[in-house]
């Protein structure tokens, strides 16, 4: 019982003083009871609008594409699970209630434009044909090692099979799974 509770105490301790406040200074507006556990890893000039009662659970990456004013946008009530990664050229926005899980990537860019032979791939910034918005609505549960593509909109209540890579719209209450991600069951009310 030592170990545990001096590794939870160290826990506790590291989230509130500073991997927490740390975050927070860097976002452009946060609600309250926000925890982080571990540094968000931020790249990039970007607006991070948070709402309150999120949890980011260890260690995820933020990257924001500085040509443009890129705004991740993140509800109340969210889950984010470690390992999570947000490429944001323009918006990203996941509604309340969200959950995702360890190891998911979410992008609203395909990163950089894919005909330039005379440059390094790093050196060419995506163009507005590779740039969409990404919308998440509210009470989405997204598995673990899921991929949300550019120009996606997950209606309310959906639930992503671990794996899925989406694609296109996925309609409300949907279940999907399979890459790429496709509608295996509608739920309906009980």
């Amino acid at each position: 019982n030592a170990h545990w509770t001096a590794r939870e105490t160290s826990e506790w301790l590291y989230r509130s003083l500073v991997a927490t406040p740390l975050f927070l200074s860097r976002c452009t507006s946060y609600g309250q009871r926000i925890a982080v556990d571990r540094i968000p890893y931020i790249q990039g000039n970007l607006s991070i609008e948070l709402g309150s009662d999120i949890r980011i659970s260890g260690q995820i990456g933020i990257s924001g594409n500085s040509r443009r004013s890129p705004v991740l946008k993140i509800g109340n009530g969210v889950f984010i699970a470690s390992e999570c990664s947000f490429n944001v050229a323009e918006r990203i926005e996941l509604g309340d209630f969200v959950s995702i899980g360890k190891s998911t990537y979410i992008a609203d860019t395909e990163g950089h434009n894919h005909y330039n032979p005379q440059r390094p791939i790093w050196e060419v910034p995506a163009g507005d044909g590779e740039i969409a918005p990404v919308v998440i609505e509210d009470n989405v549960q997204i598995s673990r090692d899921c991929m949300i593509l550019k120009g996606v909109r997950i209606g309310a209540r959906s639930v992503i099979g671990a794996g899925s890579v989406v694609r296109s719209d996925i309609p409300a209450d949907s279940i999907v799974m399979g890459n790429p991600a496709r509608v295996i069951k509608k739920m309906t009310a009980a």
